[in-house]
């Protein structure tokens, strides 16, 4: 019986190292909020953001972080702010709507109205960065029309975050 529950033990802690090095043993957290709210007046009818979905999902080491959400073209007459900031030293990499680079990112901290770029239909926005230290934190973060959507991450040098936005 000792020698099966040893085995078992051996077992188990093998497939835990291969694990932790077939994936660099990389640690990584991401947190996601989401609040709206009506414009001042009370008024429901300029509410932006009609619905909002956030998703994860692994891709080798990695994590893709995914936010979803319907916005009124009226409410482009605003600006659609994406601002992205780490508490890192340097964050290099892109921004792309539906495959076009609109921004490179070379600081730590950025921030771009993408009203001008968000037509009526399906638009696919892009963030695309790595950055040092591994350890920092990021933080991605889009604000219009009375809403906000916070993404955080940190623990493992890469920014992967998908914002699909239908223009309604």
């Amino acid at each position: 019986m000792k020698n099966l529950l040893f085995y078992a033990l051996s077992v188990g802690l093998i497939i835990s190292i291969w694990s932790g090095l077939s994936n660099g043993f990389s640690y990584s957290q991401q947190s996601a909020s989401i609040d709206s709210s009506v414009n001042s007046s009370g008024n429901n009818d300029m509410q932006s953001f009609t619905s909002i979905q956030t998703n994860q999902r692994s891709q080798s080491s990695s994590t893709i972080q995914e936010s979803s959400f319907s916005l009124s073209s009226a409410n482009l007459n605003q600006p659609q702010t994406l601002k992205i900031s780490s508490s890192g030293t340097e964050l290099k990499g892109e921004i792309s709507i539906d495959g076009k680079v609109v921004q490179h990112l070379n600081r730590n901290q950025f921030e771009i109205n993408l009203s001008p770029y968000l037509l009526a239909g399906k638009r696919k926005v892009e963030i695309k960065a790595n950055y040092t230290p591994a350890s920092a934190n990021v933080s991605v973060e889009m604000n219009g029309s009375g809403n906000h959507i916070s993404q955080q991450t940190s623990g493992n040098g890469t920014l992967n975050y998908t914002l699909n936005v239908t223009v309604q």
